[in-house]
């Protein structure tokens, strides 16, 4: 028996290359990874990057960008809410009653939490777009010491932590574009270029760290990454299109139709205080989006990014997903437009299926 097991576990690449071809997405995986701790690993290696979760009518899917493969998993957890960010594996959703979850879509764990405070002149149609952005510190599978804060109302922050009856709610007088928990504390970038330390405390409050031009760009949307310990700005530069079949079709309308154009990269050096523009990721792929910002290896430097926009066409809905290569400056869209949710925005996330 030692014996057997012992060849099953010394297979070829190439041949557990095959057999994962014949794998369903989740399940599947799951069993094969159970097998032994060299199973785990070729498992795991599959799902090392993040993938992105899209929905075809409110029907989930899963996309992974490095093999251009598309697997359908069902999440009936996901009925009728909106995804405003992911983290660690969680999705942070919320519905048209204002019902804030935690979930992991492969456990189907969840965290319920409570309503945000709610202003009077927001539509109750549009309760489930009441949060811009979301990201969780750590992974609640993990640990019970991890703080949840969101953007709402494109301007206003808030936090919440396991225990707590309610949000607390950080002045800010400008709206915020991106957030992420980096060096033991949130980051947020403001889209007046601010790059603000949130402070806990007695009081808390957003600490101005630096300012940084933005080359008076106008239709920008800045990303802040924790890229292995340096602290990265990311200009997602977006421009009406005029020159395809949604501007024809749209012009029409009397409607615009706007899409990523490039990307600029910028780094914070602390000894000079100041963010110097970067002209490559040195062989490593971004994952920008709603989604806590994210980073893989690759041969390539190349930057993922999903449609986050809060509001969109019903036509055309969410459909300015795809990968931005910095060396040749081409964008090359994500084969899915077509079957885009136009109610759910797309969101990267890791693929958690094993969590020990």
């Amino acid at each position: 028996m030692a014996g057997t097991m012992t060849d099953y576990a010394n297979l070829s690449k190439d041949m557990f290359q095959e057999i994962t071809k014949f794998l369903s997405f989740p399940d599947d995986y799951i069993r094969f990874g159970a097998v032994c701790s060299h199973w785990l690993a070729v498992a795991k290696e599959k799902c090392h990057s993040p993938w992105l979760l899209f929905f075809n009518f409110d029907s989930p899917k899963f996309f992974n960008p490095l093999e251009k493969k598309v697997y359908q998993i069902e999440i009936p957890e996901l009925y009728e809410r909106r995804c405003a960010g992911s983290s660690y594996g969680w999705l942070i959703t919320i519905n048209q009653h204002r019902n804030i979850n935690l979930l992991n879509p492969f456990s189907k764990a969840q965290v319920k939490l409570p309503l945000l405070p709610l202003d009077d002149v927001w539509p109750i149609r549009m309760f489930d777009k009441l949060i811009y952005k979301a990201v969780i510190s750590a992974d609640p599978s993990k640990s019970s010491d991890y703080i949840v804060i969101a953007i709402y109302y494109s301007k206003n922050l808030a936090f919440w932590k396991p225990g707590d009856l309610t949000w607390t709610v950080i002045d800010n007088d400008c709206p915020i574009q991106d957030v992420i928990w980096y060096n033991k504390a949130f980051y947020v970038v403001r889209m007046d270029s601010k790059v603000c330390r949130v402070e806990f405390g007695i009081n808390n409050r957003l600490i101005e760290i630096i300012f940084h031009d933005n080359y008076n760009l106008h239709m920008v949307k800045r990303y802040i990454v924790d890229f292995m310990g340096d602290l990265l700005l990311v200009y997602r530069i977006i421009c009406p299109v005029d020159d395809n079949e949604y501007a024809n079709s749209m012009t029409a309308m009397n409607m615009k139709f706007y899409s990523t154009k490039r990307f600029m990269l910028f780094k914070f050096d602390q000894e000079e205080n100041q963010f110097i523009e970067l002209k490559s990721l040195n062989g490593h792929i971004l994952f920008l989006g709603s989604n806590h910002a994210m980073k893989d290896k690759t041969k390539n430097d190349i930057i993922y990014f999903s449609d986050d926009r809060i509001y969109v066409s019903d036509i055309y809905g969410y459909s300015d997903s795809g990968s931005y290569n910095i060396k040749d400056k081409s964008i090359t869209p994500f084969p899915l437009h077509n079957i885009y949710h136009q109610a759910k925005p797309p969101i990267f996330t890791d693929v958690n299926l094993y969590p020990w």
